[in-house]
């Protein structure tokens, strides 16, 4: 059989771990699919059937036999509304992860280095070695906050990029305004990951009119709980945005995501009392925790906390939970994680679940 000649660096490069189906899981552990609820994808729990009622209103006027419209400009229109900013400032892409991808793509090439913030979104360092970069870690500080002191101490000759994340994946921290500030004034690109941002209403945006270099990254995926659209975008000066226009895909948004998108943007009430819900049960959930011994939970800004384990491990939890249909995310392996699981929150009942869950698993 001919040898496929591919890129040397696949032979021995680890891919990003993707989250296993619910199927496999109830597989797994012997269970139906309908008794495993999953805490383990930071998405919202619940969407808008009234967003999927106004589409199908208007679904025969969609020419989905022709091309969507290779600038996105209603879609764009309408995200710049929603962000209070140009919709030059804004582009549209196939969700987060190609909003990074091109974003990524157009700053680090072969021999190049990108600084992150460790822990953080495991994706940052797939990205920036599939594109031939160098990833430098720099270690967050006890409390998970950013160092931004040995951060900056790292930018040498090579570093083209520093990728920070905020609220942070998994650690829920912010990024620090003024150092933040601190570090646009190099002539590097900063790239902030905000795809949390609706649930602390925190964000950066008001500075990529002041900052070329300062491009950021949000999704539809999380507070308007439209993971399985696909819809990303990134936010730039209108400098930045047309040089990333040159390399993104023409038509990786289809028509129908993109309307329904829009139906979104219009309905923010609906988002914002799914945020507030949400943080209400986070909220709710820590208490009980806290209550709970052999356990404590980690304050977070978003969606989605850290538990620590004080007598067994992450992975010990993890799987222990899984028996019991309760589905985390095994950050174990993460240095430093070791002890912890991260979990975001569910409905009210799946929450009480969840709880019932962790007092037996303490309890063992």
């Amino acid at each position: 059989m001919q040898t496929v000649r591919l890129r040397e660096f696949l032979g021995s490069f680890e891919p990003y771990k993707w989250e296993p189906s619910t199927e496999d899981l109830a597989k797994e552990v012997g269970k139906d699919v309908d008794d495993i609820i999953r805490f383990d994808t930071n998405t919202s729990p619940t969407l808008s059937v009234e967003w999927l009622k106004k589409l199908s209103t208007i679904l025969e006027s969609i020419r989905i036999n022709d091309y969507p419209d290779t600038s996105y400009s209603r879609l764009r229109s309408s995200l710049a509304a929603y962000c209070d900013c140009d919709p030059g400032e804004v582009l549209v892409a196939n969700g987060a992860d190609e909003a990074l991808l091109v974003a990524c793509s157009a700053v680090i090439g072969e021999g190049f280095e990108a600084i992150l913030s460790s822990p953080t979104y495991s994706y940052y360092q797939k990205l920036v070695e599939i594109l031939g970069g160098r990833v430098v870690e720099v270690d967050r500080r006890e409390d998970f906050s950013d160092d931004m002191d040995t951060i900056t101490s790292s930018v040498g000759k090579d570093t083209r990029m520093i990728i920070l994340c905020s609220p942070n994946n998994p650690t829920g921290n912010l990024v620090n305004r003024r150092r933040l500030e601190e570090l646009l004034t190099m002539e590097i690109v900063v790239l902030i990951d905000e795809a949390y941002f609706e649930y602390c209403g925190d964000t950066s945006r008001d500075l990529i009119k002041s900052y070329d270099n300062l491009i950021i990254i949000r999704t539809m995926s999380k507070a308007f709980g439209l993971a399985g659209l696909r819809l990303g975008y990134a936010l730039s000066s209108s400098t930045t945005i047309t040089l990333l226009n040159k390399i993104r895909p023409p038509n990786s948004v289809g028509a129908i995501p993109q309307r329904l998108a829009e139906i979104a943007l219009h309905d923010q009430k609906w988002m914002e009392k799914n945020v507030s819900h949400t943080m209400g049960e986070k909220e709710r959930v820590s208490k009980a925790i806290a209550a709970i011994e052999g356990v404590e939970s980690i304050p977070s800004h978003a969606n989605f906390m850290l538990l620590r384990f004080s007598r067994i491990t992450g992975a010990e939890a993890y799987s222990k939970l899984l028996n019991l249909g309760i589905v985390v995310r095994d950050i174990s392996s993460v240095r430093r994680l070791e002890k912890y699981i991260r979990f975001s929150m569910g409905t009210s009942g799946q929450n009480n679940k969840f709880l019932d869950a962790l007092i037996q698993v303490c309890s063992k």
